[in-house]
């Protein structure tokens, strides 16, 4: 998908359709089968981190797949917006149940590095969520910032849900890693369309 357009976004009823019925689902499942533990926060926060992780595999793979259609661009908006609601869902529970809004809790809970690239991660997501809806011009810095946002928030999920936790999250994790790669790898033998329209002389 192109880094920056100035080209509006124009959702149909069956582009968004799909989008916020996986997300209403999912989250409502992940709320829901918290009630059954006896730690709600914790699980909730849990179980939304699974979910966000899931509804950002279509948004990362529509970015690095070839071409420009509106229903790529439609696509990754939408999974990539409510993915991101879900993980403000998640934050939530996490700051508020997990940590009881103390940040000496946070701090010792999450360690320096982890938390700093924790705040790093989220508000890169929410500037890059913002541009995404509000900001239309195709410039240089809004495609460096997009590029680098999903370069850095896709590494973060990879290494996270593979390497650095246990357990049912490794499986959302790898189908995540394996998805990215494959739509990421270059088409061998297929050349763009707008490659082959007329030179303009």
């Amino acid at each position: 998908m192109k880094a920056g357009d100035s080209t509006p976004y124009r959702i149909t009823l069956a582009d968004f359709t799909v989008p916020f019925v996986s997300f209403g689902v999912l989250l409502g499942v992940a709320l829901m089968a918290a009630e059954t533990k006896m730690d709600i926060g914790m699980y909730r926060t849990i179980y939304t981190i699974w979910v966000t992780a899931a509804l950002v595999i279509p948004a990362l793979c529509a970015f690095a797949l070839p071409g420009n259609s509106e229903r790529i661009r439609n696509t990754w908006l939408l999974f990539w917006t409510f993915s991101f609601i879900v993980y403000l869902v998640h934050i939530s529970y996490a700051i508020f149940s997990v940590y009881h809004g103390s940040m000496q809790e946070f701090l010792a809970g999450q360690g320096m590095f982890a938390a700093i690239n924790n705040v790093i991660f989220t508000l890169l997501w929410t500037l890059d969520v913002l541009l995404a809806w509000f900001d239309h011009h195709d410039t240089r810095w809004l495609r460096f910032e997009r590029v680098f946002s999903h370069i850095y928030i896709g590494l973060t999920f990879i290494i996270s849900t593979v390497f650095l936790k246990h357990g049912f999250i490794n499986v959302i994790g790898i189908i995540l890693t394996a998805s990215v790669m494959r739509f990421a790898a270059p088409v061998r033998g297929q050349i763009p369309l707008r490659s082959l329209r007329p030179l303009p002389y």
